[in-house]
């Protein structure tokens, strides 16, 4: 459905519309626009991607992620390939949280 209440709903700035870059340098995590970038297993051309480094499942946020419970179409799916362990999520949502500004 590409709508993206996802993405503004997102609390850490995870998801991105298909076709927008990102990248993570020196821990701060920057939007480019070239098109030349050599792009992550998860990043789309198509549709809006969640970049795993800045996704926290909502854990410590919200009883469940909210972009999943935004969702009318039901087009989030967890990656059972990719499982993070709930303190793993917690570290990150820390660590994000201490990032202010720059996520």
């Amino acid at each position: 459905m590409n709508c993206g209440i996802c993405e503004i709903l997102c609390p850490y700035n995870a998801i991105y519309p298909g076709g927008v870059n990102w990248r993570k340098i020196h821990n701060r995590y920057f939007m480019f626009c070239d098109e030349e970038l050599i792009h992550d297993d998860f990043w789309s051309p198509d549709h809006y991607y969640l970049v795993p480094d800045k996704c926290t499942e909502c854990v410590g946020k919200y009883p469940e992620a909210i972009c999943k419970t935004a969702c009318t179409k039901n087009a989030i799916h967890a990656d059972m390939e990719h499982k993070e362990s709930e303190e793993h999520l917690f570290a990150k949502k820390e660590y994000l949280e201490t990032m202010q500004g720059l996520i």
